[in-house]
């Protein structure tokens, strides 16, 4: 038998005894090496620059810095939906044309003529003349008051006597048939008045016939009811179915 002592094929003691002091052969194993602080500090570096970009961009992008001349960009214009669909108005200060911008007037309601005012439309005041077609003129005198003879006729108790003085020029160039000027009176209330006659007096109707450049006057009496003497409106026509022509004032 050979001895406890006795090394082995590997150079190490044999049998049992004190196990070998100190590491077991073989590789060495220990904690990896750390990245140098150099890196680190690079890698923070570059993300830090990397955010910074995208967060100028995203300024940039929504008009925070402005359009480069000191003004800021105008807001985005309000969203326009489909049509038929009305769009969300963007409430915004008004500008300084609209502010001192002046406020139309409210409209005013239309004013009618009294009953004085319309009732003289399209008639012509006593005085003036009227020159008719074909070359006729009439002038129709301001109604006077008068007081008709025992003689006359046409005149009732109570009533007011008026007259006229019409005044009948032919421009025609053609004999005038006096016979065809129709004077007819009317008082306030628009009733026709009865005429009144007085020879004495030469309230007598137009007669006979007047020749071209010729003019004729006559004077017309009209009755009067005294509830009714306030207005005076005259009607002469000229010619078998002519036109007319109205006279209108106030009695005095």
């Amino acid at each position: 038998m050979g001895d406890a002592n006795t090394p082995g094929a590997d150079g190490r003691p044999s049998g049992s005894g004190e196990p070998p002091s100190g590491p077991p052969p073989g590789p060495l194993s220990g904690p990896s090496p750390r990245p140098p602080r150099r890196r680190a500090w690079l890698l923070a570096v570059v993300g830090i620059l990397v955010l910074a970009v995208g967060v100028s961009g995203l300024l940039a992008g929504t008009g925070a810095f402005g359009d480069g001349d000191g003004e800021r960009t105008a807001p985005p214009a309000a969203p326009v939906s489909a049509a038929g669909d009305t769009p969300t108005p963007v409430n915004r200060p008004p500008t300084t044309a609209e502010a001192t911008a002046p406020t139309s007037a409210p409209a005013t309601a239309p004013t009618s003529a009294s009953p004085s005012e319309a009732s003289g439309e399209g008639l012509v005041p006593f005085g003036r003349s009227h020159r008719y077609e074909g070359g006729v003129e009439v002038t129709v005198s301001a109604p006077k008051r008068f007081t008709p003879a025992p003689s006359s006729a046409g005149h009732a108790a109570g009533n007011i006597a008026v007259a006229v003085e019409v005044t009948v020029r032919n421009d025609s160039g053609e004999r005038l048939e006096l016979s065809t000027v129709i004077v007819r009176g009317r008082d306030a209330d628009g009733r026709e008045t009865g005429g009144v006659f007085d020879a004495d007096a030469g309230i007598l109707p137009l007669s006979g016939g007047l020749l071209p450049g010729r003019k004729a006057v006559a004077v017309y009496g009209f009755d009067v009811p005294r509830a009714a003497a306030t207005l005076l409106e005259v009607e002469v026509g000229v010619g078998f179915g002519g036109d007319s022509a109205f006279w209108f004032g106030k009695l005095g």
